[in-house]
Order: structure tokens, then C-alpha cells, then sequence
């Protein structure tokens, strides 16, 4: 599943580059893009996220859907200041939970997902202000909170997960395109560090007749996402 994440980020990063070489035997298209300056601009996009850290975190829960949407404000022609929301939901492995719970019945296991939101304010310098491609790099840091569905086998066990919030650090690479004046699209690898030691995902997974508390760490994300962008 892995692999096929490392081939997505290779045909987003294509997608995003192969359009752009055919302009450059088009002078006068470029010359007009750049006659066309903005100052705000609002964007949304999707893609893969993988659960990273802590290890009970990677090992037992899905990769999902990454979901965000957010607005910008031109500073300089190679700043841009953007505000990004984003919504993650992983879903749990029952498969490999049920080993970890020790339960060895033919019981469904239920919920066990976890949800993830981040908002936070970022800074992206863009490489080549005034070209239609461009590589940019991204630093954003703001806020999280992290919650779980209570993990469940019907009258065998139940396991829940403390709440989590705290500050977010979220770097990323990627490259963007302008199609036209106002529409460009992206894409970008993003590396998301959510601050708080105790978020604890294996304590949905404390075996059947367990009480210990697991010890917890920082929720690490990785994601793979495209999105579009139109600018004003």
C-alpha cells in the first residue's frame, strides 16, 4: 500500500510538471500571466494521509483521505501567507486489532477510528515568483485536536482514547502551476506534527481483561495531496 502511495506522489508531481513544458515555446502566453498580478486567492484539495507515529498509531490504522480548504494574501511575489483546515478520519485495522485485543471469537470489532482537524497559518516561498511553474516550500504551525471512537466487541470489552489538542507544526514541499490568470493547481508532501504526548492509540487496543494505560507521543501525519486554487 505504501509503494502505491510513493507511485501517487510520482504522477501528482508529473501532472503538475508536464503541462508546464509545453509552454515553453509560448513566450507571449507567459508574458501575458505575468501582466496579471492578485492578491487573494482561496484553494481546496485532497489526498492520502498516512498514520506515521507513534507505532501502534502506523501498525494499526488505515491510511486515509486528507481533506483541505483555505485562503491566501499575496505579501511579495515569493510570500504568500495562507490559512489551511484540514480533516482527517483513520479508520482502524480490525484484522490486526483483534490479535493485538487477544480476543479470539468470531465477534465484529466496532469503531475505533480516529479523527483528526488541523488549523493552522502558514508561510510559503515560492522559488521562481514570476514563472507558471513553481516549486515552493511551506512551514505552517497552529492548532489540533485529535479524538476517537470508542473501540468495541459487544459484551467482551470496550476501550477508549483520551481527547488531544495542542499546537501543530506542519512543514511541506510541492509544486504549483498556473493553467491561466486566475486557476492554478498544486500538489505537495506534507510532514504534520501534532504536539501532545498523550495522545495514546494504544489504549484502544488494551487486551481483553487489561487495564494498563499505554504511554503515548506526538501524532506524526504524512500526506500526499493535489488541489486547485483560484486567485482574485
Amino acid at each position: 500500500m505504501r509503494r502505491a502511495v510513493l507511485w501517487l506522489a510520482l504522477i501528482a508531481i508529473c501532472v503538475a510538471v508536464v503541462p508546464a513544458s509545453a509552454q515553453f515555446g509560448t513566450e507571449e502566453q507567459e508574458v501575458k500571466y505575468l501582466q496579471v498580478p492578485h492578491r487573494f486567492q482561496i484553494f481546496v484539495d485532497g489526498g492520502i494521509a498516512l498514520p506515521s507515529l507513534p507505532g501502534l498509531f502506523k501498525d494499526y490504522w488505515n491510511t486515509a483521505f486528507n481533506f483541505g480548504m483555505g485562503f491566501g494574501v499575496v505579501v511579495f511575489p515569493w510570500l504568500e501567507v495562507n490559512g489551511t483546515l484540514n480533516s482527517i478520519s483513520f479508520n482502524n485495522n480490525d484484522i490486526k486489532s483483534k490479535s493485538k485485543l487477544g480476543y479470539q471469537g468470531v465477534k465484529g470489532l466496532e469503531g475505533g477510528a480516529i479523527h483528526t482537524r488541523m488549523f493552522y497559518g502558514s508561510a510559503r516561498f515560492i522559488a521562481v515568483p514570476h514563472a507558471r511553474t513553481n516549486p515552493y516550500v511551506e512551514i505552517g504551525v497552529g492548532g489540533f485536536k485529535t479524538k476517537a471512537d470508542d473501540l468495541s466487541i459487544e459484551n467482551v470489552v470496550q476501550n477508549s482514547m483520551e481527547n488531544v489538542s495542542g499546537i501543530c507544526v506542519v512543514p511541506s514541499v510541492g509544486i504549483q502551476y498556473a493553467m491561466n490568470e486566475r486557476w492554478s493547481a498544486y500538489s505537495k508532501v506534507t510532514y504534520a506534527v501534532n504536539l501532545n504526548s498523550d495522545f495514546a492509540p494504544g489504549d484502544l487496543l488494551i487486551p481483553v481483561g487489561s487495564t494498563q494505560k499505554t504511554i503515548g507521543g506526538n501524532q506524526v501525519i504524512s500526506s500526499i495531496v493535489v488541489g486547485v486554487m483560484i486567485k482574485f
